[in-house]
């Protein structure tokens, strides 16, 4: 669900994972189209996130995230999709906070 949630949240980014050659661990997330990045850096057993471009990214997936916690009584069988010509609409359950349209170009 999280992954979802992240794909949802900011259409088109694209995940990458690499190795820096002496072993730490590289993780980023691009959106071309938009211009922006996060970039996550290992601290001790978490990560810390730097982010950059016009739109900030991990905030965007945070705020999905947090709201699926808050609605936590909504399983994954609740995401529900509406397409029209112009757009696709997904939700989870009532929230508003859980709920993403693209609209298509």
């Amino acid at each position: 669900m999280p992954a979802f949630l992240a794909q949802l949240a900011v259409p088109g980014a694209q995940f990458v994972r690499a190795t820096r050659s002496d072993g730490a661990p590289l993780r980023y997330l691009f959106a071309p189209e938009r211009g922006s990045f996060a970039e996550f850096i290992a601290d001790g057993d978490g990560w810390s996130v730097r982010q950059g471009g016009p739109v900030a990214l991990w905030d965007d997936i945070e705020r999905a995230l947090v709201a699926r916690q808050d609605n936590r009584s909504q399983g994954f069988e609740a995401a529900r999709l509406r397409v029209t010509e112009g757009s696709h609409l997904y939700w989870i359950g009532s929230s508003p906070s859980v709920r993403w349209e693209h609209r298509l170009a």
